[in-house]
């Protein structure tokens, strides 16, 4: 593992965190200059693409691949070639929203993406194992994803943009990155890490539980199609996605919970602490999607915007950096590990939970009819600071021990 990559995945959260806390502020107090709009397309792509993104490219080499291999030039320069795209879109997005800048490298991430996941592929043959095909799985979901910011290009430049096409398009993009690459990523390194400790999981039970995945991640995507068709075809179609994915989660649970002693005999209890996070923030994923297979409530969950913004956040926050901060607690203890890690990593959780919670809370009012909480609009911003500042510990904490 690079430390170096870690470091700039995570000083591009940092990033992204910091732009998060602005535009909440925005809401206390006006700033001027601010293009709202433009400015949450340069937190989205920065936190997805150059943290989740790049932090699963620096994990998934040393999991995955031969020391030779890991070792290949390319790696290097795609790394740093798509962290100049992450810059780009960080800069141009603020300033001019979609337009030729920030499209140019939003482009070029997708291209290197591609070549990223054509080398891996190559390498990873004659890998063998239940993660491998997880892995392999994830990078197809990756391409999959793209599919769906081709088809924006056609439709801007058309009588289609802002039609229920255009949005359909970027939310299959969304949904197929999310639940397909990051989180199938995610838990490919979760069962690789298993593997190398010898902890056997059922083999039936592991192929249920990715057949059943693989079916939900394909059928939920009808919840995104449902604002703009709320069809009762549609609706049923995202109903047997969530309820298929309550499965799969069962069987999960049913995989890994008797190997929890042999896992928590191997890790500190204050990684293992993380993993429970991460694990119940996948829980309260499922549960939540399970909740719209009552009609009533999949309506609320797509027109109310503090469910929409509440549940992207539980996925990117509490599931993937998560897992991420607990992988990285576990294999980098050498560096990564430390007094001030593990404080920034407090500060994050905090900001986290409070903030997650004031949107829900405040949506359950919206859907009451009952108005705004005093003070939520400040609340939420002081929630949100947590995040940046613990972030910003986190980052602090890792360059510092580098080398120790």
């Amino acid at each position: 593992m690079r430390p170096i990559w870690i470091r700039t995945a995570l000083f591009n959260f940092l990033i992204a965190a910091v732009m998060g806390a602005v535009m909440r502020f925005a809401f206390v107090q006006a700033i001027p200059g601010l293009h709202f709009k433009a400015f949450l397309h340069g937190h989205s792509h920065g936190a997805m693409l150059g943290w989740i993104y790049l932090a699963l490219y620096s994990l998934m080499i040393p999991a995955f691949l031969k020391e030779a291999d890991q070792k290949k030039p390319i790696y290097t320069w795609v790394f740093w070639a798509t962290q100049a795209a992450v810059l780009g879109m960080f800069v141009s997005f603020p300033i001019q929203g979609y337009g030729p800048v920030s499209i140019f490298f939003s482009t070029l991430h997708i291209l290197l993406s591609y070549l990223f996941a054509g080398q891996f592929l190559r390498d990873l043959r004659g890998v063998k194992g239940y993660s491998a095909g997880f892995i392999r799985l994830a990078l197809f979901w990756m391409v999959v994803s793209t599919l769906g910011v081709w088809a924006m290009g056609p439709l801007m430049g058309s009588s289609f943009r802002g039609s229920a096409w255009y949005y359909t398009s970027v939310q299959f993009f969304l949904h197929f990155q999310f639940n397909g690459w990051f989180l199938f990523g995610a838990l490919a390194l979760f069962f690789r890490w298993l593997e190398n400790r010898g902890i056997e999981l059922d083999a039936s039970r592991q192929q249920h539980f990715r057949n059943l995945l693989i079916a939900s991640t394909i059928l939920t995507f009808a919840l995104a199609v449902a604002w703009s068709n709320p069809h009762p075809a549609v609706f049923a179609l995202n109903s047997m996605g969530v309820l298929i994915q309550l499965a799969a989660l069962w069987v999960l649970r049913k995989t890994v919970v008797p190997a929890l002693k042999a896992i928590r005999g191997q890790v500190e209890p204050w990684t293992f602490g993380l993993w429970r996070l991460a694990l119940f923030s996948f829980i309260g994923k499922v549960l939540i999607q399970a909740a719209v297979v009552v009609p009533a409530v999949a309506k609320m969950a797509y027109t109310i915007r503090n469910f929409v913004i509440g549940f992207v956040h539980l996925i990117m926050l509490g599931v993937l950096s998560m897992f991420i901060f607990a992988y990285l607690d576990q294999e980098a203890k050498s560096w990564f590990s430390g007094k001030a890690t593990r404080l920034g990593i407090s500060l994050f959780v905090a900001g986290v939970a409070l903030s997650e919670a004031l949107l829900f809370l405040q949506g359950t009012l919206f859907w009451l009819r009952i108005g705004f909480l005093p003070h939520y609009y400040l609340l939420l911003f002081a929630f949100s600071a947590l995040m940046p500042v613990g972030v910003g510990v986190v980052w602090v904490g890792a360059v510092r021990r580098v080398g120790v």
